[in-house]
């Protein structure tokens, strides 16, 4: 379920599918054929052609994925509301321009 929120939560604010499977393949347990079958599936490329969205607050919450017990979200019930308004706050990421990654190694936190 978290790779999914992640995965479904980075390919709806504009991270391409070449990024986000570059990121997990770099996971200790990756696989890169699977990964990058999962990743394309989620962002509507394969299977059944839909283009999915993270879950909602309250799922998040259910499964212990909600970040610091959902302190940060007022009354946000969605992760990408929360986003948008983060941007319209504290200032938009330009157009077209895209979220960046460190090249730090990542440490298994799913």
């Amino acid at each position: 379920m978290a790779r999914f929120a992640i995965t479904s939560f980075l390919l709806n604010i504009g991270v391409e599918v070449e990024e986000v499977v570059k990121l997990f393949t770099r996971m200790p347990d990756a696989n890169e054929r699977i990964t990058r079958y999962q990743v394309e599936h989620i962002a509507g490329l394969r299977g059944s052609k839909t283009r999915y969205t993270p879950p909602k607050c309250e799922t998040l919450k259910t499964h212990g994925l909600c970040v610091e017990g959902g302190r940060f979200c007022g009354r946000v019930k969605h992760p990408l509301t929360y986003y948008r308004r983060a941007l319209r706050r504290f200032g938009k990421v330009g157009e077209r321009e895209k979220p960046e990654f460190s090249e730090e190694p990542v440490q298994e936190v799913l």
